[in-house]
């Protein structure tokens, strides 16, 4: 018998306590008031130093339920282990780990030997399927008596650029074998158990009687350098910086590391990166100038054992940034936008141009060269101003409205106030000042915030603000400890506005002051623009919509279909593809790390270029102990010697079962205390006294 929590078993010193009951408890005396004891007999009062046990049954009792519940607890369990006898057929699966981090030096051979090694030990009548895994399984070869199929299949395999799920593969292999009857079943399992691969896998078991073998290729030492991530940011006069992370997945420091970058088929400069053991590094591309359009980027560091990892692809195409227009109020002075102008200029992802116009004078020739407009303390109280707005913001355009003292809500225009989404507000002048006490944390604006340490708007006073009725459709956005909206927004047309209540200066409120301001009114930004930053690459296994990757064309995705839109996906080696496109969505699977290309197989300026890296998660090649994949997936603990490297069992075959005893124990525990109880209830009852001591 073993123990899967065996310090539980530390829980019998608590048999000292029935023992200590028993000998410290005494049975207490009724005591009877009489007046006078003149005519009682003396008697002689005798004490015992010494105790003895008045029911040894409840005493046993006792210490059998306190053994029981520690055992219980202590998970016993007993492996049953049915001997096969010689020649007995079996079905075998050879599950073997085809992920990208097989391609490190040496492993992918030792799999394969390992592998083959199962073969060699199969005998006549025994059957082989053979399987693979990286993100997801797939079954190579059904059970077969034809080993020759197998070891073909087996040596027409290669990795893969994709992830490692050991539990994908472990679940694929209980399918097969879940229908194979009168016969010794078991799964060869080959990898390098990544425990990036291995973070979910404790949930997955197999079915009962079915063995496991597990052969891990993984080395003592694996040093590993991979580059993780490249952005681009915006700079001065439309060039651009590009900052390239690394990671060390090694125990060694790593100095001096040249790494290179690419556009366009031309080196444009190496920087040398220092990292620390098990730590990441940046390499900074200063002032560099992109070509127009979307050019390929690459970035490469020397190979090391894994290569896969060691070049990073991307889309390099220059950021148009954000066009804001801040609509001022005439009668404020010149410093009312200052606030808004400097946080919006802080910051390059995106870079946000600002400009600022008169409210009065603003006409259509403005706002067509712009993406985000804010009315800042203005009014619409014109009409035809109110109608340009509206016109433009239904085209797509991005609006927030500020109110602030001048916003005159008696002046507006029901076209105005149609746009504001909103009824005329009246001013409220809150002498003890307002908090912001609810913010929607799943709305685009606030989710950045909605993690711990992220920002606290609570710290902001509000002296001032404008008290609204939001219309039927508009969406609140965040509230003050009064109850009324601080921000709300409805959509009109393609755009959508957004409406802040108070001002965002230092004139109603103390915001503008607070370390959240300056993310809060970028996001504000980018919402109301509904700005996405561009996709300059993806992980290998990921899919991404035909009409986002070259747009509609004007017709719809419908009309992508069709005799007049023929797609192909050239891929990496630049083998051609035709994309099947239907009448609703198309996704398009991106398998492999490189360049593929989206194009009309006429028309070559409707082509788009999708940069695909492997998974970051493949670089680090820390592994993860084989006997806790072989304990958590076939229930017991593998026998010292029984596996060797090459994934074959010495001695004869066993097929494991493991009979778990802790539900039982914890039944007989409770049984035994409630005998005790009914037992304790019945001897140990205060009988009445009848008569007086000593009568």
């Amino acid at each position: 018998m073993s123990f899967l929590a065996p310090w539980f078993l530390a829980g019998l010193g608590l048999l000292s306590i029935p023992i200590i009951i028993h000998l410290t408890h005494r049975q207490r005396s009724r005591v009877t008031v009489f007046p006078s004891l003149m005519f009682l007999r003396k008697l002689p009062f005798k004490t015992m130093n010494r105790r003895r046990i008045r029911h040894p049954l409840l005493f046993a009792l006792r210490c059998i339920a306190v053994i029981l519940l520690a055992l219980a607890f202590s998970r016993p369990f007993f492996d049953s282990v049915a001997e096969v006898e010689a020649g007995s057929a079996r079905d075998v699966v050879i599950l073997l780990d085809v992920s990208a981090s097989l391609g490190y030096e040496g492993r992918w051979e030792a799999a394969l030997d390992s592998a083959r090694a199962v073969l060699d030990g199969l005998g006549e009548g025994d059957r082989v399927a053979v399987a693979t895994f990286d993100e997801q399984a797939r079954e190579r070869v059904p059970l077969t008596l034809d080993l020759a199929a197998a070891r073909e299949a087996l040596a027409g395999l290669s990795t893969t650029d994709l992830g490692t799920r050991l539990e994908a593969g472990i679940q694929l292999a209980g399918r097969i074998l879940s229908e194979s009857e009168d016969r010794t079943r078991e799964v060869a399992l080959v990898s390098d158990f990544q425990r990036t691969g291995w973070e979910d896998g404790g949930r997955v078991r197999l079915p009962d009687g079915v063995s496991l073998r597990a052969a891990s290729v993984a080395p003592d030492e694996a040093a590993n350098v991979a580059l993780a991530e490249a952005a681009v940011r915006a700079a001065d006069d439309g060039r651009v910086r590009l900052l390239a992370r690394l990671a060390n997945m090694g125990e060694a420091p790593v100095e001096r590391l040249p790494v290179s970058l690419e556009i366009a088929g031309r080196t444009v400069a190496t920087v040398p990166v220092d990292m620390p053991p098990r730590g990441v590094g940046t390499a900074v591309f200063e002032d560099l100038a992109l070509p127009d359009g979307r050019s390929r980027g690459r970035l490469t560091v020397p190979e090391d054992g894994l290569a896969i990892d060691n070049e990073f692809r991307f889309v390099a195409a220059p950021e148009a940034g954000l066009r804001t227009l801040i609509l001022e109020n005439n009668r404020r002075g010149s410093d009312g936008s200052l606030f808004l102008e400097r946080a919006l200029g802080i910051g390059d992802a995106p870079r946000i141009e600002t400009s600022r116009t008169a409210a009065t004078g603003l006409d259509a020739g403005a706002l067509s060269a712009a993406d985000f407009a804010i009315l800042n303390d203005g009014d619409l109280a014109d009409a035809g101003r109110a109608g340009r707005l509206r016109e433009w913001v239904t085209e797509g355009g991005g609006l927030l409205i500020v109110l602030g003292r001048d916003a005159s809500m008696n002046r507006w225009s029901d076209a105005g106030l149609a746009l504001l989404g909103a009824g005329p507000g009246s001013l409220v002048d809150a002498a003890d000042g307002r908090r912001l006490s609810w913010l929607d944390y799943d709305h685009p604006v606030f989710e950045l915030f909605s993690g711990p340490r992220s920002g606290d708007f609570s710290g902001a006073r509000f002296d001032r603000f404008w008290s609204m009725e939001p219309a039927e459709g508009t969406a609140v956005v965040a509230r003050f400890d009064s109850g009324e909206p601080a921000l709300f927004e409805h959509p009109v047309g393609e755009g959508r506005v957004l409406v802040w209540t108070s001002t965002l200066d230092r004139f109603w409120n103390d915001l503008a002051l607070q370390p959240v301001f300056l993310p809060f009114v970028h996001r504000l930004a980018l919402h109301a623009t509904g700005y996405r930053e561009p996709e300059r690459w993806i992980e290998a296994g990921g899919v991404l919509e035909l009409t986002a990757l070259v747009g509609p064309g004007g017709t719809g995705a419908a009309g992508l279909a069709g005799d007049e839109a023929e797609w192909v996906l050239v891929d990496p080696d630049g083998d051609r593809q035709p994309v099947e496109v239907g009448e609703g969505p198309t996704w398009i699977e991106f398998p492999r790390a490189g360049f593929y290309q989206v194009a009309l197989r006429d028309d070559a300026d409707r082509a788009t270029t999708v940069a695909v890296n492997p998974r970051i998660t493949e670089s680090d090649l820390t592994p993860v102990a084989t006997e806790r994949v072989v304990e958590a997936v076939a229930g017991v603990a593998p026998a010292a010697g029984g596996t060797g490297e090459d994934g074959a069992t010495a001695g004869g075959e066993t097929v494991p079962r493991r009979a778990e005893l802790w539900w039982v124990l914890l039944l007989l525990a409770g049984l035994v205390l409630g005998v005790e109880s009914v037992l304790a209830n019945r001897w140990t009852r205060q009988r009445p006294v009848s008569g007086l001591a000593g009568a």
